[in-house]
């Protein structure tokens, strides 16, 4: 027997790790081929997404259920959204940790020796170790979000299309938010005296070279950096000849030494000016999140408290490996 659409199901899918509609597809999947299980619920209740308003999400208590997961979808979709030439949460983390409390406790990994030159280790001789340990300080978690100033009477007239691209652009707004707390624990560490390391210097061709060979240990996957130092960057001689990129077929910038360029597209904060991060993807940054948080205010949507309502994300960034980012800063 399919479960029932409650308000309940929201925490009971929070518990599980998942969202409402990944629950559905589990407990409740759709009976019509090209639906998902959500957009079958929908349809069971005869609610259409190209026409219909919001209003129709109020009839009957079951309607109202649905609409949290409606803007939670929205939202999601913007968060995932972001321009291609945007750096985001996707290119720079290495793994995602879900956590049932607000406070994450990190392993730390110490290399004894760093030398990777073969060498006999004589009898009884101790080999290099590796150390494993957690970190001096943990994790706490914060709440990202942006707050919705709007009355159920302004948005009752609305059709949902118009509120989808309204909740996809606030999803992509928070996603940025997000970016920006990644890299501000990138350049400052999260608490654990691990602060990248900058290399002050000016910019020019010889300079980036020596930067993009010093990561000795790893291999950058990406470099960031707001437009202007991008604009002067890309304005060095040995950059400027498009040719040699793919510039001018697909608006792509310059890739220094091989290296993909993206924006760091925050420009209402002044973290990151005239600064070139370098990361490795897979070792330098661990997000953390916490079970069950939904983007919205379950109870707040259900009951036509808009104004109060919060678009959130609760969210900690642990560096795994310190030296995986490093920062070139233009002087």
């Amino acid at each position: 027997m399919p479960v029932a659409i409650t308000k309940e199901i929201y925490p009971e899918a929070g518990a599980k790790g998942l969202t409402m509609s990944q629950h559905l597809e589990k407990e409740r999947p759709s009976e019509v081929e090209g639906l998902d299980a959500f957009e079958f619920a929908l349809s069971e209740q005869n609610i259409n997404l190209k026409n219909d308003t919001v209003e129709k999400f109020y009839r009957t208590s079951d309607d109202k259920v649905l609409f949290p997961e409606f803007i939670n979808r929205n939202l999601r979709i913007g968060i995932a959204g972001l321009g291609k030439k945007d750096v985001t949460l996707e290119d720079i983390i290495a793994t995602t940790t879900t956590i049932d409390s607000g406070v994450y406790e990190t392993i730390k990994a110490e290399f004894a020796n760093k030398s990777l030159d073969f060498k006999r280790i004589a009898e009884g001789g101790a080999f290099p170790t590796v150390r494993m340990s957690v970190g001096k300080q943990s994790i706490r978690l914060g709440k990202i979000g942006i707050a919705l100033e709007a009355t159920y009477e302004v948005l009752r007239r609305m059709k949902l299309p118009l509120l989808s691209i309204h909740m996809q652009l606030i999803g992509k707004r928070l996603a940025k938010k997000m970016v920006a707390y990644a890299v501000y624990t990138l350049l400052n560490g999260d608490g654990n005296t691990n602060a990248a390391e900058k290399v002050k210097k000016a910019l020019d061709y010889k300079n980036l070279l020596e930067f993009d060979l010093a990561m000795d240990d790893w291999e950058a996957s990406i470099w960031f950096s707001k437009k202007n130092t991008i604009q002067s960057l890309c304005l060095i001689d040995e950059f400027k000849d498009t040719r040699l990129f793919d510039t001018a077929k697909t608006g792509a910038w310059v890739t220094p030494f091989g290296n993909s360029m993206k924006k760091f597209n925050w420009k209402d904060t002044t973290l990151g000016d005239k600064q070139i991060f370098q990361i490795d993807k897979s070792a330098a940054l661990e997000l953390v999140k916490e079970a069950g948080a939904e983007l919205v205010e379950t109870d707040k949507v259900i009951d036509k408290q808009f104004e109060k309502t919060v678009a959130s994300q609760v969210i900690g960034f642990s560096k795994i490996f310190t030296d995986a980012c490093r920062v070139f800063e233009a002087t």
